[in-house]
């Protein structure tokens, strides 16, 4: 019997033809999902091992004041030390951030640059607290102790926080919260076990952070 399809179909039927084209979509999406799994696991992974590095900056600090009586803060070349650490940490933060924004324009630019700014601000709360109480005759204990290790965990803490809710993004809000409170605990455990506190409550909100950050990505892919 003679083939009496037509010959496009014959030829999308037959081994080695044409692809259909809901076919072609097929795998184009799954191959496109594949593609975006394969990448969101990354930035993951470098904020946990970012978490890892900023635990041992804190430990370094917690080990150069341990045992000090009377309290005298923590000597200047751990704090070199950490503020190098941070430095690089950020820039590979930045770096991870402008690899998964590649392409992005429009509002959502702008309201990254609001929020960063937002940050910054934040961060500078801390150092001007520190100044107003040793102008007013505070211990080491506070202005070198307590308020630098607490303090930016309450301030950046809460103003991430309020970021992380206005874009309903829950893990971030999650791991915001989980710095905050360590950030008020460190308030009560003296100037020299504050640093310790500081250093697992900010591991625990950034590894937190990563893990869920990561499986909610892979169950989005697996929809």
């Amino acid at each position: 019997m003679n083939d009496t399809r037509d010959p496009e179909e014959a030829a999308t039927d037959d081994n080695g033809g044409a692809l259909d084209p809901r076919e072609a979509a097929r795998l184009l999406e799954q191959t496109s999902r594949e593609a975006q799994r394969q990448f969101s696991l990354t930035p993951p992974l470098v904020t946990a091992v970012m978490g890892l590095v900023i635990l041992a900056a804190y430990v370094a600090l917690w080990l150069s004041v341990l045992g000090q009586h009377p309290y005298s803060g923590p000597n200047l070349g751990v704090i070199a030390l950490v503020y190098a650490t941070v430095a690089v940490g950020s820039a590979v933060g930045v770096k991870v951030y402008q690899r998964a924004r590649a392409g992005v324009s429009g509002p959502s630019v702008a309201l990254g640059a609001a929020e960063g700014i937002a940050l910054l601000v934040s961060i500078g709360g801390s150092p001007v607290i520190q100044g107003a109480l040793k102008y007013y005759g505070a211990s080491n204990a506070i202005v070198y102790g307590v308020i630098p290790a607490a303090g930016p965990l309450i301030v950046v803490g809460t103003t991430v926080a309020g970021i992380a809710a206005s874009k309903a993004d829950w893990p971030q809000f999650g791991a915001a919260l989980a710095v905050v409170t360590g950030g008020v605990v460190a308030l009560f455990v003296g100037p020299i076990n504050a640093w310790l506190v500081a250093g697992i409550a900010l591991f625990a909100g950034v590894v937190g952070y990563a893990a869920a950050t990561a499986w909610q990505r892979r169950a989005a892919v697996r929809v």
